[in-house]
């Protein structure tokens, strides 16, 4: 596998971890029922995609560790949550658009670096970035 190839896919593999974890800890503050089944449905859909990154990669992404950007994303997520004085809708739908937010810049940077990539994996990391952008839509309503 060339290297630009494996770039994107653990790109793509980052951004699922990232997204899975924020969904893990936000979902224990969800009081509406609509918003914890729009939660399900992207963790679905997002370890799809992270599974697809690890078959993709022949395995190589598995044991990789998060990157330090993934454990600095993960902190702030936990400090945010820790500070809410109210577990309201708005602020986790707000936290969620944040967080797909960075996923669409960051997966654009790889595919805007890597064009040369095997269509595999570019085919992911668009998939990637729909769903990111298709969950920014769906959380604000709960703006």
């Amino acid at each position: 596998m060339d290297t630009s190839t494996y770039e994107i896919l653990k790109e793509c593999n980052s951004g699922c971890r990232m997204a899975l974890n924020s969904i893990e800890q936000l979902a224990v503050y969800l009081k509406s029922q609509e918003l914890q089944d729009l939660f399900c449905k992207y963790k679905e859909d997002y370890e799809k995609m992270e599974k697809e990154s690890i078959r993709f990669s022949e395995g190589k992404l598995q044991e990789e560790k998060l990157s330090e950007k993934a454990a600095e994303t993960f902190a702030w997520i936990s400090a945010e949550v820790k500070m809410m004085l109210n577990d309201d809708s708005s602020k986790i739908a707000e936290m969620m658009i944040d967080g797909a937010n960075m996923g669409i810049k960051s997966i654009t940077e790889k595919l805007n670096r890597y064009p040369e990539a095997e269509k595999e994996s570019i085919s992911l990391a668009k998939k990637f970035e729909k769903t990111c952008e298709k969950l920014i839509q769906d959380m604000k309503k709960y703006l």
